[in-house]
């Protein structure tokens, strides 16, 4: 954005959004939740960002945004615990005239997301990165604080290489009450297993988190590269990526080893702690706790960009997301949707399957629901999704799903032999699109 339309976009601002001691100074982002600004703390005489939730969501209901600001009160409470030089502080937070706000820190830099638009990072320049956000996630672990959404979106880091983890929106206290038992709360390309299942989570989901984030910074890739919601909740469960060694020669076989441990699918296959993840990754790039010596960060093509960390939250809008285009893997940025939290109350308990009645050679359905529902072939319920094999015999088959009191239409997919359990034919379908999707790997 440049500091012309930041200032058009700030006149475009006719009503308050914060009290009189912040001078709005210019608009760094503006996102379908709300924006961010730059302003000035007169009283404190310091440079800070404030980010705002805009009173009506065109798409979303009054619950909507009360959920979100909801989300804002959650990343203050959470982030107030937190004083460390690898997060970013938040300041103060309230409602100004109707609407909601949290002031934080304005830091000067780019996301991770960004600078690996241009390509992956060298390995001691990734493992540094990985370093900070460890020391980070120890720290916050130690007081308490589950951050559950770290990714690269959220990490910010300025030319320096000094790296900051942001937005608490969708962190848990640990010693509060969980009021989310059962929900899918996270950004799915990033999520562990478990929080892709909607279950209990620790400090090792968050592990998890920063083995993907590493994993992308390595090989510019993700290691979950699924053209819609449903099949990336269903790699991030089944699928064991390709290893990062494969992808880029560059990543030794112990740094290779590390990233694949850490993305393990079962916590206790994990590191126990982001301290025994630092260490390993120190270990495997035998580096010190200086940066490496590489040139200072450079922007080519591009100019500087000067971002408040509390503009991650708001580019993205939710923690949920829907890729631009359904069937397009390159596509990388996705469209921000209203948040998907699966509520124990939604769901219906697991069920058995029933059992079979099989024509012709047994075959395998891989089956999921957004959100998770009961599913049908032929008429016949068999369990709730996401279930990586359900026994059906070889030829065609009608699935529905069943979601509260929703159904969907009847998909009909033609099952043969071929589709086993390694190579199943998957059904998944959107209760919010409407939209099946079906194939076979």
């Amino acid at each position: 954005m440049t500091p012309s339309t930041a200032d058009a976009q700030l006149k475009l601002s006719a009503r308050p959004v914060a009290p009189e001691r912040y001078e709005l100074l210019g608009v760094l982002g503006q996102g379908a939740m709300g924006i961010v600004y730059k302003a000035r703390d007169r009283e404190l005489d310091r440079e800070v960002a404030i980010k705002t939730l805009q009173r009506q969501d065109a798409r979303g209901s009054g619950a909507d945004v009360e959920a979100i600001a909801g989300r804002l009160s959650r990343e203050a409470m959470a982030a107030a615990r937190l004083s460390h030089p690898g997060i970013v502080t938040v300041y103060d937070v309230g409602r100004f005239a109707g609407t909601p706000y949290v002031v934080m820190e304005y830091f000067t830099g780019r996301t991770l997301t960004e600078l690996l638009e241009s390509g992956p990072l060298s390995p001691d320049r990734a493992v540094h990165v990985a370093l900070q956000v460890c020391r980070a996630l120890a720290y916050a672990h130690g007081q308490g604080v589950v951050h559950r959404d770290v990714k690269s979106s959220n990490i910010m880091v300025d030319t320096g290489w000094h790296a900051k983890l942001t937005d608490f929106g969708v962190a848990r206290i640990v010693d509060k009450p969980a009021n989310d038992a059962g929900m899918m709360i996270g950004t799915p390309a990033y999520m562990s297993p478990e929080q892709a299942r909607g279950g209990a989570t620790d400090a090792r989901s968050d592990l998890f988190s920063v083995g993907v984030v590493l994993y992308e910074a390595l090989t510019g890739a993700t290691p979950f590269p699924g053209t819609d919601l449903a099949r990336v909740l269903d790699d991030v469960v089944r699928l064991d990526p390709v290893p990062p060694r494969e992808r880029n020669f560059a990543v030794s076989p112990a740094l290779d080893a590390v990233v694949r441990r850490v993305m393990g699918k079962v916590p206790d296959d994990r590191y126990p702690d982001a301290m025994s993840l630092a260490e390993a990754l120190a270990q495997a790039g035998a580096l010190s706790d200086t940066a490496p010596g590489e040139r200072a960060l450079h922007h080519p093509r591009r100019r500087t960009a000067v971002i408040a960390a509390a503009l991650i939250a708001l580019a993205v809008g939710a923690a949920l997301y829907l890729p631009a285009r359904f069937g397009d893997p390159a596509s990388q940025e996705p469209t921000p949707v209203a948040p998907v939290e699966l509520q124990a109350s939604m769901e219906l308990p697991r069920r058995a399957a029933a059992p079979e009645k099989e024509v012709g050679t047994p075959a395998c359905l891989s089956v999921n629901a957004v959100p998770f529902a009961t599913v049908y072939v032929d008429g016949r319920e068999k369990g709730d999704t996401p279930q990586a094999c359900v026994r059906v015999g070889s030829g065609q088959h009608r699935v529905h799903f069943r979601w509260l009191q929703r159904r969907s239409p009847d998909h009909v997919v033609e099952v043969g032999a071929q589709h086993t359990a390694d190579n199943p034919l998957r059904v998944s379908y959107d209760f919010r699109t409407g939209r099946f999707l079906s194939h076979a790997d």
